[in-house]
């Protein structure tokens, strides 16, 4: 079992996105130099369990790193309460990464909180050259966050709200729908979101013969596959019905959603 280096990390900044989501930015060189998108931290809180966090940012030179937390609960509300300069426990980064270098052309697709760790995977796509579009959804214009952020480093970027306040009325799918066939080309599809969000995104992708890899997201206690709490079912090689359990922080969280029985 490898095991994975615990930082105290110095909080520099605490935004707040809207009522219930901020981006904090952290202080540690180490993290910030070892992030891969798709990969996530264990933050420390009180004497509750870590809470986990997907990587929104990571800047070497700078030695920060960013994530997104959404206030879901007593931990989350502690941690969006940091204050800056509080030092903080984290470990990590944690997990697997998007197979962003494979990719000829990438459509990223994100709903809530999903968002967050995927303008990492966005960002550094940006770095490789790589053309890539956007899709974010939310329930409402007051639920968005980071939308500068993605139309700013995206080749082409739709957004869709449930209620229509902003951008398409409807869902991520009902977004997808304006990506015309050559855009569609030879595109790699990465989602990342609620489960029923990113299961009808990966199905979306089968019929048009498209590679789509999902990021689940399960409840953590230790992050390094030691505990197995966060088991998720992975398809067995050559079976559609029959599975195996995989840890989704040591084995995941990044999967190929042809493998995951949803």
């Amino acid at each position: 079992m490898e095991m994975k280096d615990e930082y105290s990390a110095r909080l520099i900044s605490n935004r707040k996105l809207n009522e219930e989501s901020s981006i904090l930015t952290f202080f540690c060189p180490d993290i910030a130099v070892a992030a891969k998108p798709g990969q996530f931290v264990n933050i420390s809180c009180s004497n509750l369990l870590k809470r986990p966090f997907g990587i929104c940012s990571a800047d070497p030179e700078s030695g920060l790193f960013s994530i997104g937390v959404r206030e879901v609960g007593e931990g989350t509300r502690e941690i969006r309460e940091f204050l800056p300069d509080r030092r903080v426990d984290v470990l990590g980064p944690l997990g697997n990464t998007f197979p962003i270098d494979d990719a000829d052309r990438l459509i990223f697709v994100g709903g809530g909180t999903g968002v967050y760790p995927l303008f990492f995977a966005l960002s550094q796509a940006v770095k490789r050259s790589i053309p890539a579009i956007s899709v974010c959804g939310f329930r409402c214009v007051g639920d968005t966050c980071m939308i500068d952020e993605f139309r700013n480093c995206s080749d082409r970027f739709l957004v869709s709200t449930d209620n229509g306040d902003m951008g398409i009325h409807g869902n991520v799918l009902d977004a997808l729908s304006g990506i015309s066939d050559s855009e569609l080309n030879q595109s790699t599809i990465i989602t990342v979101g609620p489960e029923i969000m990113m299961k009808n995104v990966a199905e979306w992708a089968f019929d048009r013969g498209l590679p789509c890899f999902v990021s689940l997201e399960r409840r953590m206690a230790c992050g390094i596959g030691m505990c197995l709490v966060c088991t998720c079912k992975i398809k067995k090689v050559g079976s559609d019905d029959q599975f195996e359990n995989k840890r989704c922080c040591a084995d995941g969280p990044v999967f190929d959603a042809r493998e995951v029985l949803w």
